[in-house]
């Protein structure tokens, strides 16, 4: 586990410790450095704690490191406990957004961490002003420092609309709230400004936090104040790339927090931190399903079967939920186009941006219902069609994963999402035939999309909006090797007028075999009336192998 503490020096003076005892040594400023997991960004993330631990080090030997993947809410929490400064580097959620009509303290404002230890720098939950206000404990008047956060700043993420000033003032006050809560004096968010300069500042001279942020040098030149209306008896400032926009540096503080201001705190020995777990309650879990097909955008129940020895384990079970793109076109977000400005950080010469959300690494724990013999959640199926991962995670009721032993007993699901225009195919793979002979080939075909094709309709009425339109089954010919010679036209067999969700139908296609001997691809396609192929809306054609001898 990478949560390490500087005090080498220390234990060799007083012999070993019993674990989470306070050692025989001075109090210094205790220092906490967390890195979350942020996808690609994440190894340059710890690359700069590490700039500004390494400075640290230079003042106190009171430096505690905890960097994902090992970068759990216990092995954080525990970090915090008596920090007198705090960098954070990793994903930042924060409210006004677009993801939520109000402010919602579980999630937003806080950090993004490990779900689970060792699962790597992908996925990532979110512990709002809520956790950080009730289970942190920092020191009186600690300096928090927050880098590379998509909102604590004022902004929002790389490539969305900032929104209005009084916007992005909203989300400086808020972001602050919970380390006001916890104890901090300051509370900084500079997105850009490497941690390490911060550092030196802080643990030298006798300047206050507001006076070297002042002085940072990203400094725009554009600074207006305002008092907090989260935090009494706190002032707010921005500092943004332009009066109206550019939201990338902002203070929340409290008279003069800062440099010679720092609480020292007694050095303790770290622990493992304590994982909550369901082992030893008899819990046996079966495959999770959806209890309807799932549609691109619509809402959902996902259902796990379980038993269980004790019942009352399971109360207040959280479940996460994680959707990983397998073939879904989901939109990849390229780091380059991801820097707002500038694109290096002269204090280390490495190149920087802000990591935005992306599907496939948010967890989201939420409540569930626990029935008799099944764990009920709700949940939103992405909006984008194609064949997805479903991991689901198990968390208490403090939405804390439980142990890696205990996540191990959930499956994870193949789970495809169909579009408005979706159809599903039940064909034979593949398929030899006679040159030049007709055959009948067995087809059935299912609606699984969220749109009718074509309609019933009046056939007395002209109207496009009115009038009849069908759809049809179509099998097409294609060509796989050298063979020559004139194709088979292609064949239709009608379907039923205003075929709708979940309507199927099975059918008897007659076809006839091309007149030259080779392998050939049969394609079978819905063609609906007054929108076309449903290929090339998108959905998957059905597709046959077929060997002419």
């Amino acid at each position: 586990m990478r949560v390490a503490l500087s005090l080498v020096a220390v234990l060799i003076a007083v012999g070993t410790a019993l674990p989470g005892a306070t050692l025989a040594a001075p109090a210094e400023p205790k220092v906490a450095l967390i890195v979350g997991p942020a996808g690609e960004a994440t190894e340059g993330y710890r690359a700069l704690a590490e700039d500004a631990a390494r400075v640290a080090e230079r003042f106190t030997s009171n430096v505690v490191r905890v960097y994902s993947p090992e970068a759990t809410w216990p092995a954080v929490q525990q970090a915090l406990d008596g920090a007198a400064v705090v960098v954070y580097l990793g994903h930042g959620n924060g409210w006004p957004s677009r993801y939520r009509d109000s402010l919602f303290g579980g999630t937003q404002n806080g950090f993004g961490l490990n779900p689970v230890a060792g699962g790597g720098d992908e996925a990532y939950q979110y512990f709002g002003e809520d956790a950080i206000a009730a289970d942190v404990h920092l020191a009186k008047n600690a300096v928090v420092l927050l880098h590379r956060l998509c909102y604590a700043s004022g902004n929002t993420e790389p490539g969305l609309p900032e929104g209005t000033l009084e916007e992005a003032q909203q989300r400086v006050d808020n972001y602050a709230a919970g380390f006001v809560r916890a104890g901090a004096g300051a509370v900084v968010a500079d997105a850009f400004t490497a941690p390490a300069w911060y550092m030196h500042r802080l643990l030298t001279g006798e300047r206050s936090i507001a006076d070297v942020w002042a002085g940072a040098p990203r400094a725009k030149g554009n600074q207006r104040s305002f008092e907090s209306s989260r935090s009494d008896g706190y002032v707010a400032a921005m500092d943004p790339d332009r009066p109206d926009g550019g939201f990338y540096r902002s203070i929340v503080y409290r008279g003069d927090a800062g440099a010679g201001r720092l609480t020292a705190t007694a050095p303790t020995v770290p622990t493992e931190p304590a994982e909550p777990t369901l082992l030893g309650s008899g819990l046996k879990i079966e495959m999770p399903y959806l209890k309807t097909r799932p549609i691109a955008g619509s809402a959902i129940e996902l259902w796990i079967p379980y038993s269980t020895d004790n019942r009352a384990t399971l109360d207040g079970l959280s479940v996460g939920i994680r959707w990983d793109p397998i073939d879904a076109e989901v939109p990849a977000v390229d780091g380059a186009a991801l820097v707002p400005e500038p694109p290096a950080d002269p204090s280390t010469g490495r190149f920087t941006f802000i990591e935005p959300e992306q599907i496939g690494s948010l967890v989201q724990p939420v409540v569930a219902r626990i029935g008799r013999t099944r764990i009920r959640n709700d949940i939103t199926v992405p909006d984008r069609p194609g064949r997805y991962r479903l991991v689901t995670t198990l968390h208490d009721r403090a939405g804390v994963a439980f142990d890696a032993a205990t996540q191990a007993l959930v499956p994870a699901m193949l789970v495809r999402i169909s579009g408005e225009l979706e159809a599903d195919y039940l064909v034979a793979p593949s398929a030899e035939v006679a040159r030049s002979g007709e055959f009948g080939f067995p087809v059935a075909v299912a609606n699984v999309g969220s749109r009718s094709w074509g309609q019933v309709g009046d056939p007395s009425r002209r109207h496009p909006d009115e009038r009849p339109l069908a759809s049809s089954l179509v099998a097409h010919w294609v060509r796989l090797d050298a063979a020559t010679g004139e194709l088979p036209a292609d064949v239709r067999e009608a379907l039923p007028a205003g075929f709708g969700l979940g309507a199927t139908k099975r059918a008897t296609l007659r076809l006839t075999a091309p007149i030259a001997a080779g392998t050939y691809l049969l394609v079978i396609d819905v063609v609906v009336e007054g929108v076309g192929s449903l290929t090339a809306q998108g959905a998957a054609p059905a597709l046959v192998r077929v060997t002419v001898e």
